[in-house]
């Protein structure tokens, strides 16, 4: 059994906070960084994809987000993540928009497992074009996203494999 743990957030304003983890007491907390160039937090949203695994997540702008990714069990924090647009915490992989592709990368190491490009809507970024997405218990990846110049809604099924090939 862990001991208690969690996240913590210790605000001045909704733009200002100090955010960490912590194991046994919060007023022991270890803060998390801020990503280069960012100097304070806002407060967090927090998802607890599992009792043991969170994502704090951090607006930056619209439609900039930051996410930290906190693995209690293992005692692992990742480094500041991007524009994640789905977790998938059974095999510790995340989506990000990166150029003219969606890439799924594994959480922790930041490391690329696949790639996918498509025709995006013109004028939108991957992020943009992609409406829905989720991670499937079976190892796939749905997602709904606007085509082309006409942005014609798709949905897709694909295998994501869990490591680098």
């Amino acid at each position: 059994m862990l001991p208690s743990a969690g996240i913590v957030a210790d605000c001045r304003s909704d733009r200002d906070c100090r955010v960490g983890y912590y194991y046994g007491r919060p007023e022991r907390a270890t803060w998390f960084t801020p990503p280069a160039g960012v100097t304070t937090l806002p407060k967090p949203e927090v998802i607890w994809h599992t009792a043991t695994f969170a994502e704090a997540r951090f607006g930056c702008g619209r439609p900039c987000t930051w996410s930290y990714f906190f693995e209690a069990r293992r005692h692992l924090l990742s480094e500041p993540r991007r524009d994640v647009l789905g977790a998938d915490y059974r095999r510790l992989l995340m989506a990000q928009p990166d150029g003219r592709a969606l890439a799924i990368r594994q959480i922790f190491s930041a490391r690329e497992v696949f790639r996918i490009e498509r025709d995006w809507a013109s004028g939108l970024s991957p992020g943009e074009a992609i409406k829905e997405i989720r991670f499937d218990p079976d190892g796939r990846l749905t997602f709904t996203w606007l085509k082309g110049p006409g942005r014609e809604r798709v949905t897709e099924r694909v295998s994501v494999p869990s490591l680098v090939r």
